[in-house]
């Protein structure tokens, strides 16, 4: 046995599976299956001694809230710096190297510190 609450407007609010009787419920036979529209909910109404469906636009989901990117860390800026012109493969040859390419180190070097000023100076360390 099947039965069903009502609000005012025949909208179908509550369905009640077991067998004993409830008060002021209305008893039915089955519910049909509602068709499946792309786009809009089904909403349930008993009208004229039958369940009859109406179907109501999909509410739209609502747009998350961006989730904001964390401040980069001083050392995050500077190296993302340094990576715009040597890549890590870059630094350790450079580094593996610095007796007997001097030159070259010390452009990296100067590179590096003026990196590190720039971020310095970016986020009021200086």
């Amino acid at each position: 046995m099947l039965q069903i609450k009502i609000d005012s407007d025949s909208k179908v609010i509550a369905i009640y599976y077991l067998n004993d009787e409830k008060e002021g419920w209305i008893q039915i036979d089955s519910i049909p299956e509602p068709e499946q529209i792309e786009g809009k909910l089904p909403v349930m109404y008993y009208r004229n001694g039958a369940i009859e469906y109406e179907y109501e636009d999909v509410p739209p989901t609502p747009e998350p809230d961006p989730i904001p990117e964390p401040e980069s860390s001083y050392e995050d800026q500077v190296v993302a710096l340094i990576r715009e012109r040597y890549s890590a493969d870059d630094e350790l040859a450079i580094l593996r190297q610095r007796d007997t390419k001097p030159e070259e180190f010390e452009q990296y070097f100067h590179y590096c510190e003026a990196c590190k000023a720039k971020v310095k100076q970016k986020l009021g360390m200086v």
